[in-house]
């Protein structure tokens, strides 16, 4: 999941997704709706995903990032933008996926989103590693 959407502002969430389900050979039109709903969106919304909150785009970026079911994910800023309900509901989605064996890399300013979904943390400065923790770490980490 990266900072731009890569999303097609004139195409709907559902058009969207399937396009990016269709790349992988998945027409499952369910499937596409199931994962829409999953990221707290309405799979029914037909308006174009230029006319979306920030908040939603960044949703229906996860849902782009989630449909061919990958092993490993990498989220860029997720929860940029996000109001405080939906980044709830994208933690407890990214802890599922956790919890059923997926690898998660997420990279984010606000990590107190995942202090109870991530098995690790490592905090970054200036692209060096200068801690590693399986316990949760404050802002203030070193």
């Amino acid at each position: 999941m990266a900072h731009p959407s890569l999303l097609y502002d004139e195409m709907g969430g559902m058009e969207n997704l399937r396009y990016f389900a269709r790349l992988y050979e998945i027409q499952d039109d369910e499937r596409c709706a199931r994962t829409i709903s999953a990221v707290g969106l309405d799979p029914t919304l037909i308006r174009p995903v230029g006319q979306y909150s920030q908040g939603m785009r960044q949703r229906m970026s996860l849902a782009r990032a989630l449909i061919h079911d990958p092993k490993v994910l990498l989220l860029d800023e997720p929860f940029s933008n996000v109001d405080a309900r939906s980044a709830r509901q994208m933690t407890h989605l990214l802890t599922q996926l956790r919890d059923a064996g997926k690898t998660i890399f997420v990279v984010t300013h606000q990590a107190s989103q995942l202090e109870h979904a991530a098995d690790e943390f490592v905090h970054m400065e200036a692209g060096v590693i200068v801690r590693r923790t399986r316990e949760w770490m404050t802002a203030e980490a070193p």
